[in-house]
């Protein structure tokens, strides 16, 4: 059943609010350094970076006991410059969080989800899978497809992008989610993650003139 829990879970059709964020790549489409030809290339470094350190702290986060998740949610918080971008993280984390807590009935999940603390997505994730017996490799690997599709997705709203060039693009990001999947098992706070460009669009993404997302 965890194979089938994993299914779920990963679903992009989950509805925790992943078609309203772009983090910050609807910044980079409006001034021009983002287009249709660039997007693989883009997601590809995005996932050495930002999906590599998500993927160290949803690791981290799988069999960890109420008190680590907690430090490890405010660790990946305090990673993430941009307000708006941090702010859908920890949206999506607390939706998640309490998605599965319903739908599961796990006490611990249930107590998690009430905590007033900021949850992060990527942490939410791990805790999660966790409960399910599901290996930290494995879940991160879940959770990146899972980010890739939503981010792909927002791409198609904001770029030419048809739905078998998607699909292509997803299916050769595969070595790279594997690749960073695999710094699931490194320590959270030596995951490096340098992404100026787009922590600066994500900054900026609230002055734009019009926008079709929330981050």
């Amino acid at each position: 059943m965890n194979a089938v829990h994993l299914q779920h879970l990963a679903d992009s059709a989950f509805p925790i609010g992943s078609a309203a964020h772009s983090f910050g790549i609807e910044t980079l489409v409006d001034a021009g350094f983002l287009n249709t030809e660039s997007l693989a290339a883009f997601l590809d470094a995005y996932l050495h970076e930002t999906g590599a350190l998500e993927a160290a702290y949803c690791g981290a986060s799988c069999g960890a006991d109420v008190g680590q998740w907690l430090t490890l949610n405010a660790e990946l918080g305090a990673r993430k410059l941009a307000r708006e971008s941090r702010d859908a993280s920890a949206a999506m984390g607390r939706r998640f969080l309490r998605l599965a807590a319903g739908i599961s009935g796990n006490e611990l999940l249930m107590a998690a989800s009430d905590l007033p603390a900021e949850t992060h997505l990527a942490a939410c994730f791990g805790l999660v899978s966790g409960v399910f017996g599901i290996d930290a490799a494995t879940a991160a690997a879940a959770y990146l497809q899972q980010s890739m599709t939503a981010l792909v997705s927002a791409c198609q709203r904001l770029l030419p992008l048809g739905q078998s060039q998607a699909h292509q693009i997803l299916w050769s990001l595969e070595t790279a989610i594997i690749a960073a999947a695999k710094r699931s098992v490194m320590e959270p706070g030596l995951a490096s993650s340098f992404t100026p460009l787009l922590d600066i669009a994500s900054a900026r993404h609230a002055t734009l003139y019009t926008r079709l997302f929330m981050s």
